[in-house]
């Protein structure tokens, strides 16, 4: 979608301060952990665009919380699988041997959208190591949701359970839900 078609059918621009109100009225609280997939066009025009959205949701989280992005990289993935486009079979060679590896910090997000890729780059936000299906987390358990993401797709315990220490368990960790607000 154009940022005119945006504009046409926005009534009023959203700001850091509107969209924090909003997030709230949802029920975002304060050292939640919340997992966040997200579309800057469809929120509306937004004073301040991506940077304005990621705000709010620190505002409204706190460095109590957490915030969860996926930050896929698809194009980390084996040509070969490649339906998104497919590429010509002549060209697998060549990009399976050309494209640099994956890097947390450098390797963009693809599809992903624009929140998606600020926010991975965000001070203080940490990015796992998966090559192509990466999540990257800011806030209280950033680094426990990031750290040891296995290679070998499956959902990332960063969406179904976040560790918290200092349990009584024999583990010395509780599990709780993670929200998923979309």
């Amino acid at each position: 979608m154009s940022e005119a078609e945006v504009v046409q059918r926005t009534v009023t621009p959203h700001t850091r301060t509107s969209l924090a109100d909003d997030l709230r009225r949802l029920g975002l609280r304060p050292g939640a952990v919340e997992i966040m997939h997200s579309s800057l066009s469809a929120i509306g025009w937004v004073a301040g665009g991506a940077v304005a959205a990621l705000l709010a949701l620190q505002d409204v989280l706190t460095q109590d919380g957490t915030v969860i992005v996926p930050t896929h990289s698809s194009d980390r993935a084996d040509p070969a699988g490649w339906e998104n486009p497919p590429v010509p079979a002549d060209w697998i060679p060549i990009i399976r041997s050309q494209t640099p590896a994956f890097d947390p910090i450098r390797t963009p997000t693809r599809g992903m959208g624009v929140i998606a890729e600020t926010f991975r780059s965000w001070p203080g936000v940490r990015r796992s190591s998966h090559p192509h299906v990466s999540f990257a987390a800011w806030g209280r358990y950033a680094d426990h949701v990031t750290r040891d993401h296995e290679l070998a797709w499956k959902e990332p315990r960063s969406c179904g359970t976040v560790a918290r220490p200092g349990s009584s368990s024999t583990t010395g960790t509780t599990t709780r839900p993670v929200s998923t607000r979309c």
